[in-house]
């Protein structure tokens, strides 16, 4: 029986009190050390797999699965999350599905010079919240804090 070769990753996480990543730090110290490495894993793996594999040069296809699979993962994890917890699914997916199901087909066909005309937009915030989290981007660890697309 051969042994695999382990892979270790140090860090250490010190929020400040008070912010998101506290939150969720403090509550996983409640854990023990396996369970608590096995919930930072499986976290790691739905939000970090697919660009492992672009690093490692895999291919287009691959990267592809790799990211559906994940989302598969990461839906999932959404779905017990909101069952062990009790909580119903957000409307706003709702709204978001009806007013781009009830766009008038016409309306996207081209106009005499082939391309599309522009449609009236609403300012997507009225239908989909930026955030539902309280104190998201307050901090400066803030997960979304340096994300270069908000």
């Amino acid at each position: 029986m051969s042994k695999k070769k382990r892979v270790s990753l140090s860090t250490r996480l010190q929020p400040y009190s008070g912010t998101l990543l506290a939150e969720v730090v403090e509550w996983l110290n409640e854990h023990q050390n396996d369970e608590k490495n096995n919930l930072i894993a499986e976290a790691v793996i739905m939000a970090y797999l697919p660009y492992a594999r672009a690093s490692q040069g895999v291919s287009n296809t691959e990267i592809e699965r790799c990211c559906w699979e994940t989302q598969n993962m990461l839906d999932k994890h959404g779905f017990n999350l909101r069952q062990s917890l009790q909580v119903s699914q957000p409307q706003w997916h709702s709204a978001v599905m009806r007013r781009a199901v009830s766009t008038p087909s016409s309306i996207l066909e081209p106009d005499g010079k082939g391309e599309l005309p522009q449609l009236d937009e609403e300012d997507e915030s009225d239908l989909v919240p930026s955030s539902l989290i309280a104190g998201e981007g307050e901090y400066d660890d803030s997960p979304f804090a340096d994300d270069e697309f908000s």
